[in-house]
Order: C-alpha cells, then sequence, then structure tokens
C-alpha cells in the first residue's frame, strides 16, 4: 500500500508529539532511525538452492541498523547540543517559544478563570499582559 501510494518510508508517526510540542511552546525536532527495509526489498536469495532461508537474518540486519542509526543520532545530537551552547541566543529566537502568542483569538475576558488557571503554565504569559 505505502509503495503505491509513492512513500519510501512505513514509520511510527510523530504528529501528536510535534503537535503537543508546539502547543506547549516547545522547539521540536525528529530524529528519526530508519531499521529495516522489509517493506520494500526483498530478502537476499538463498546462496544455494538446497539452503533454506534463515529468518534469523532480518533480525540481525535490524539489529545492526539500529545500531549504526543510533551512532549517527548520537553525533548528531552532540553537534546540535555544542552549536546551542555556541550561540544560545538563536534558540532563544526560535519562533516555536512563542507559537501561542497569536493563536488565542478569543477576546480573553471570556475565558473562564477555571480554564484561564488549568491551562495557566502554557499560557498565562499572553493573559498577564496585553499580547
Amino acid at each position: 500500500m505505502h509503495r503505491l501510494w509513492g512513500g519510501d518510508l512505513i514509520g511510527m508517526t510523530c504528529m501528536p508529539e510535534a503537535r503537543l510540542a508546539r502547543e506547549a511552546e516547545m522547539g521540536y525536532a525528529l530524529v528519526a532511525l530508519v531499521t529495516d527495509y522489509d517493506c520494500w526489498r526483498k530478502p537476499a536469495e538463498p546462496k544455494a538452492p538446497a539452503e533454506p532461508h534463515d529468518p534469523a537474518l532480518l533480525l540481525k540486519e535490524i539489529i545492526a541498523n539500529l545500531q549504526a542509526a543510533s551512532d549517527n543520532a548520537a553525533s548528531l545530537i552532540q553537534r546540535v547540543l555544542q552549536r546551542i551552547a555556541r550561540n544560545p541566543q538563536e534558540l532563544a529566537a526560535a519562533p516555536a517559544l512563542s507559537a501561542l502568542k497569536l493563536a488565542i483569538w478569543t477576546d480573553k475576558s471570556k475565558i473562564p478563570a477555571d480554564q484561564v488557571e488549568l491551562l495557566a503554565p502554557l499560557w498565562m504569559k499572553y493573559f498577564e499582559s496585553n499580547d
């Protein structure tokens, strides 16, 4: 199905996390780790016609891919942290950190106080001033 749709990857969705991070005004970046290719690549053919297919080969491939992907992800995260440490102002200016500023369209005086209090950790800074 995914190949018919033109897809190259099948994976877990990150939509809930990305959406929740945006609502919480948190910068969010996905690091996806590809572990296997069984959705589109046929397994290697046995070397000899009488040689049985080894079902453990896919598991070995997945573990090797996961190790390589994890090493790459750790290196990426390390470089990102070094970049942030060199220039923290760049991160402080990220648009995600003020994503709700223009998202609250309701007249703030019409939002029930209990709801304002309930969501205070997310949006109180927009209720304390005339923003």
